[in-house]
């Protein structure tokens, strides 16, 4: 049987990571997920106005091999 996800026979490796959005002055900053984070959840001071931003994305890239 087939598996219905692209590339799911492959091993590969995951990097998770989340970005967290200022809803004042819009900055985005990417950062590696934490245990416990979803999306709205609130995250750290924005470094540029101070306000505290909120999770705005959580989403996975294929780790590059090295080599």
């Amino acid at each position: 049987m087939m598996s219905s996800v692209p590339g799911a026979d492959r091993k590969s490796k995951l990097l998770v990571y989340s970005i967290e959005e200022c809803p004042v002055c819009g900055q985005k900053t990417k950062r590696a997920f934490a245990v416990g984070d979803y999306v709205t959840k609130e995250g750290a001071k924005c470094t540029k106005c101070s306000n505290p931003t909120k999770v705005s994305l959580v989403y996975a890239e294929s780790a590059r091999p090295s080599g």
